[in-house]
């Protein structure tokens, strides 16, 4: 029985193992990778960092195939180490791509524990490779300088906070409500992106409208709710004088009820919003007429802009906001209909916002 002990023991010594270790040495760590083209006909770049001791120096590897999965394949041969995606922080994918289905493109990351959902995920106007192929100087990692450009942007509630490839794959099938996905740009000058704003889906695929940051603001706020902050700089005129006007936004809470009108409906999108001045030069803003002014003035502003940023979406087919997912909760007669898109943009939208200037700064 000793012995029998013995043996057992020194089997489970010699059986702990790492039968899956991946050594660093024979990997390229991919922080961020960039796809463009069309099925049969595609072209994919990923990048990682070329020095040891400096993480902002990296090499790009270019590959052409038929898949996502094949590019992947193709450029495994054009290096000396394996590619390793386990840690990639931002995936980039070209505006003429997004035309298609882009769930083909993203199938590949659920189909293996080592691919990364977390990734940020972002829809860029032109090739991607003018984005990964950086010649100047960074703060910090290519993929990692993307990614906190990204969050920076989602904290100020232009992009959706935390939308990531798991979140975008899970809405591509959602009824009710559809895609939006950061849309980037690139100054040329000084080789870093710009965010525009958002791309509009329809379904699965970019309806090839986008909405600029302001109405990407307002969006936001209606569809997912204020993230770390907001705020909204207007003119204000009054006579012949211009002031400018900045207000933060500090709590925002919004109403929908849809009230159906045969195969059509009205939708009610109540807002209320509770800010802190930021920026009035002006006097007297303590006292309550000059607050009662400033907050018709903004109740004005915000429901022209929130109603313009509803048409765009309504002529796009795209429903960001998710009124869908709220006819269908509700049992409307309008999403039994069974050919939704076309009734939600024949809906009559009411907008009707409330502003509550609670502070004003430090000073009186």
């Amino acid at each position: 029985m000793r012995q029998v002990t013995i043996v057992c023991m020194l089997s489970v010594v010699l059986l702990a193992g790492c039968w899956d270790e991946r050594l660093y040495k024979n990997l390229a760590v991919i922080s961020i990778a960039g796809i463009e083209g069309h099925m049969g006909d595609l072209k994919a770049y990923y990048a990682y960092p070329s020095s040891p001791n400096d993480p902002t120096k990296v090499a790009i590897v270019e590959s052409e195939g038929l898949t996502p999965r094949d590019v992947r394949n193709k450029a495994d041969l054009k290096t000396a180490l394996t590619l390793d995606l386990s840690e990639l922080s931002t995936y980039l994918m070209a505006e003429e791509s997004a035309y298609d289905d882009i769930y083909p493109f993203l199938d590949i990351f659920y189909r293996n524990a080592q691919n990364p959902i977390t990734t940020k995920f972002a829809i860029t106007k032109g090739s991607p490779k003018d984005f990964i192929d950086v010649k100047k100087s960074l703060p910090s990692g290519l993929g990692e300088y993307y990614q906190e450009f990204i969050e920076s942007v989602e904290r100020n509630s232009i992009f959706p906070k935390g939308l990531d490839i798991q979140q975008a794959g899970s809405m591509l099938f959602e009824e009710g409500q559809d895609l939006v996905l950061p849309y980037l740009n690139r100054d040329e000058k000084n080789q870093t992106p710009i965010a525009e704003g958002l791309a509009l889906f329809n379904g699965r695929k970019f309806t090839g409208t986008t909405l600029g940051k302001r109405d990407s603001l307002f969006l936001v706020l209606a569809a997912y709710g204020k993230a770390d902050s907001a705020r909204l700089s207007y003119i204000f005129k009054e006579e012949d004088k211009k002031t400018p006007l900045t207000v933060d936004i500090i709590r925002y809470k919004k109403k929908i009820k849809i009230q159906e009108q045969g195969k059509s409906a009205k939708v009610y999108l109540k807002s209320t919003f509770k800010v802190n001045i930021d920026e009035y030069p002006l006097d007297h803003i303590g006292e309550q007429k000059v607050k009662n002014k400033l907050e018709k003035f903004l109740e004005k502003k915000i429901k022209s802009e929130t109603l313009k940023m509803i048409k765009k979406c309504q002529d796009a087919s795209s429903d960001p906001i998710g009124i869908g997912k709220k006819a269908r909760a509700s049992r409307s007669k309008i999403w039994k209909e069974g050919h939704w898109k076309e009734i939600y943009k024949t809906l009559d939208f009411k907008v009707d916002v409330n502003v509550k200037i609670i502070r004003s700064g430090i000073l009186k």
